[in-house]
């Protein structure tokens, strides 16, 4: 699933489109998370300009004055954007045509995304942003976790997982932060210490900001690329997440896999107590 560091990475790849004008949405109804009507959203679009494209933690916020394009892009979703007649994947739901020519296309072939048409007054209000915790890279990360940590009940990991904690941390950047703060996954939250606490805050940032540096994490299967269809590189630097059995970097022990409620959890049996 794309996390922050992916979405930031589409986010950015789209900038041009700013200021640009709608010459039409298409695409067919179809069930992604939530029912997709784009009929309505050429409508409610009808030559709109997009303000600004934004986030929040894993959500694109395409702003079209009076409304916002809220997507999520779920497990397998992407944003291209290209000129008419570039070639057109399968399993493309939804298309923004713009006055100069170009457009960009919501796929998604697991159908787990989202795509919202919110009116702009309600956006703040809208119950899927509404939830959210802090933004994991923008936010007050250290602030959210002595908050929630010292009272939660559950594992480390799992309040990193937790969206109403911290909006965007997902399961590869929860493993490498935990492995840079030298923390066990599932550790009880209640145990960790403040400066532990402080130490797994900054190691957060830290690996959501490189990550977005080095343009999101593409893995073996190639699933993520940016607005321009480009990979990102962060996947050559990660230290736990997918090394089951192979050596920890920074002292040569096997790293250990779990399976934890349907997902994998990577950690280093010596570096992280």
């Amino acid at each position: 699933m794309p996390e922050l560091p992916e979405v930031e990475v589409v986010r950015r790849s789209l900038a041009s489109l700013v200021g640009g004008r709608l010459a039409g949405v298409s695409g067919h109804p179809i069930r992604l998370r939530r029912p997709l009507d784009p009929d309505s959203w050429c409508e409610q679009l009808a030559e709109a300009r997009l303000e600004e494209v934004g986030r929040r933690g894993k959500y694109l916020l395409l702003s079209f004055g009076a409304h916002t394009a809220v997507l999520h892009l779920g497990m397998s979703g992407r944003l291209l954007l290209g000129a008419p007649g570039f070639p057109e994947p399968a399993h493309t739901h939804l298309r923004f045509h713009f006055d100069d020519g170009r457009e960009l296309r919501f796929v998604d072939p697991r159908r787990f995304g989202m795509g919202e048409l919110v009116p702009a007054e309600e956006l703040g209000r809208w119950p899927w942003l509404a939830s959210l915790g802090e933004d994991a890279l923008q936010g007050d990360v250290r602030g959210a976790l002595d908050r929630v940590l010292p009272r939660s009940r559950s594992t480390v990991w799992s309040g990193l997982l937790n969206q109403k904690v911290l909006a965007g941390v997902g399961n590869i950047y929860a493993n490498e932060a935990l492995h840079r703060a030298g923390i066990r996954p599932l550790r009880n939250a209640r145990g960790i210490s403040r400066p532990a606490r402080t130490q797994l805050a900054d190691a957060v940032k830290a690996v959501l900001a490189e990550a977005v540096e080095q343009g999101g994490t593409t893995l073996a299967d190639g699933g993520f690329v940016d607005g321009s269809s480009q990979g990102g590189y962060f996947a050559v630097r990660l230290r736990v997440y997918a090394k089951g059995g192979t050596p920890c970097i920074q002292c040569g022990e096997k790293i250990t896999r779990l399976q934890k409620h349907g997902r994998p959890v990577f950690f280093c049996p010596r570096c992280q107590r």
